[in-house]
């Protein structure tokens, strides 16, 4: 008995189809598809956001500290620029500008869950200094005063780089 050629082929054309098939990159999510598309990718150079100092923890000695953060652009340096940079880098956190007096710029974190709940002593250590560094990276700007409701992990208050020395952080 003699197969037909479709009978032949139908098994090579599933596998070509399923082949096809699993490689394209489909999005199920709609709202990612609309963020993709207000990405600019033709001749635009999106620069990467980066702050002016990496928090840096070692788990073995229990240290924080800051590192300057060589790609970082100077010439970017604004209070606009590193508010998108930390609202970029810590999307759950959601910093806002509410004023400059003297040497302080005022912040809030208005639903501030997640810094001072989910993100454990190290990894809100490790925020407030990276904010306080880079907000302090302004001229004339000294002290950043964090206004939020506390938690296990944070209290708000001002805060400076000398807020970060090993023996300040052991209080």
């Amino acid at each position: 008995m003699e197969t037909s050629i479709i009978t032949r082929l139908l098994p090579i054309a599933l596998c070509a189809m399923f082949v096809v098939s699993s490689c394209r990159n489909e999005s199920k999510d709609a709202a990612s598809d609309e963020k993709l598309a207000d990405i600019p990718t033709e001749g635009v150079e999106v620069p990467i956001p980066s702050l002016p100092y990496i928090a840096v923890f070692d788990d073995e000695s229990e240290q924080l500290t800051a590192e300057t953060n060589s790609d970082f652009d100077r010439s970017l340096l604004s209070v606009d620029a590193l508010t998108e940079t930390l609202l970029t880098n810590y999307p759950e956190i959601q910093l806002e500008i509410d004023k400059v007096s003297n040497d302080t710029l005022y912040v809030k974190i208005p639903g501030a869950q997640y810094l001072t709940q989910q993100m454990g002593s190290s990894g809100a250590q490790m925020y407030l200094l990276e904010a306080t560094y880079a907000y302090t990276e302004l001229p004339n700007i000294h002290v950043i005063n964090f206004s939020f409701i506390e938690g296990d992990h944070a209290r708000p208050g001002a805060y400076t780089r000398k807020s970060f020395d090993q023996e300040n952080l052991a209080r």
